[in-house]
């Protein structure tokens, strides 16, 4: 019985499937991604390289705080961690000296076990130090603002000169969409659900212009209701190097197969 059952479900999903090719469902476009990005220290803001409306590519810098608070608690903390360095190096070659005494009878091992005791105090001293380079190091990567993938500057809080407190309720960012990356968003009823599942191929339309696509989020609970019928959101993620700005109509449509 359960083998009926299944492959008549699956008779009536090709049917319905089978209908809805060639019927198309109005939308409109979005981002996929959209973020808004700030500092992750406090300071003030030495350059701003970007715009809204423009491009930028992952990793590129959109803005930098003046780094010479931080270039000189990096030099500090390098200093301090040579100090260590050398501090550890004169131990050990104390060390050295007293078990050679300690081997001739001329020292006790209590007096060895002090020396060694110093020179761990020394080595964890010198971690210490080293840690604290690599938090300068740190800092004062967060000086620089890059972006985490290609996209469009939406909109830029940042002005040169302005102080930035990142631990503020509302601190400044600059707001970037994923480029080349769009949604395509629509409704969609409970019986067309099955036939729309993720990773169908799917054809979007704006004007005169098609993309293929791949219905990527297909929503779990009813958004809206259209008299008695429940809908469902659908987003169909596509691909395209030019600039589509969000809002813009389309029509969403089954591939054919």
């Amino acid at each position: 019985m359960k083998g009926i059952r299944r492959a008549v479900l699956a008779s009536v999903a090709a049917l319905m499937s089978t209908s809805l090719h060639g019927q198309s469902l109005d939308g409109t476009i979005d981002w996929n991604r959209r973020v808004a990005v700030g500092f992750g220290l406090s300071g003030q803001v030495a350059a701003v390289d970007v715009r809204p409306g423009d491009t930028i590519l992952s990793g590129e810098r959109m803005a930098t705080l003046d780094t010479v608070p931080l270039k000189i608690a990096l030099d500090k903390a390098a200093n301090i961690a040579e100090i260590h360095q050398a501090q550890l190096e004169e131990q050990m070659a104390v060390l050295d000296r007293e078990r050679t005494l300690y081997d001739e009878g001329a020292l006790s091992g209590v007096q060895l076990e002090q020396v060694e005791i110093e020179l761990s105090r020394r080595d964890y001293a010198l971690k210490d130090a080293e840690l604290a380079v690599q938090q300068a190091r740190y800092q004062l990567d967060l000086a620089q603002l890059r972006a985490p993938f290609d996209a469009w500057i939406v909109e830029s809080e940042l002005t040169l000169g302005q102080f930035v407190n990142h631990e503020s309720e509302d601190p400044p960012m600059i707001t970037l969409a994923e480029k080349g990356r769009y949604l395509a968003r629509t409704l969609i009823d409970a019986e067309s659900l099955q036939a729309y599942e993720s990773g169908t191929p799917v054809v979007i339309a704006i004007g005169d212009q098609q993309f293929v696509g791949l219905a990527s989020r297909v929503g779990l609970e009813p958004v809206s209701t259209s008299g008695e019928t429940l809908r469902y959101a659908l987003a169909v993620e596509f691909s395209s190097d030019a600039l589509i700005r969000p809002g813009t109509a389309c029509t969403i449509a089954l591939a054919e197969q």
